[in-house]
């Protein structure tokens, strides 16, 4: 069975270097509300998640499997 792989951990990966400061600029997210979401304190939303992956051309999605 595959390891499901966290929306966070995603989200980093996708980053490829990029600051999480640069993203919460990016998609218009406070830093802290971006800091507590990837840090799994508070929920990812769908349109946490359509912003994240319109900027980084991506395809985070909340049931992903490695």
């Amino acid at each position: 069975m595959a390891k499901k792989i966290t929306i966070p951990e995603q989200v980093k990966k996708a980053l490829d270097g990029r600051t999480q400061r640069w993203l919460s600029m990016e998609i218009r997210m406070p830093e802290d509300v971006l800091s507590k979401k990837m840090n799994g304190v508070d929920d990812f939303t769908q349109d946490d998640l359509d912003k994240i992956n319109a900027r980084l051309g991506t395809k985070v999605c909340v049931d992903s499997s490695q």
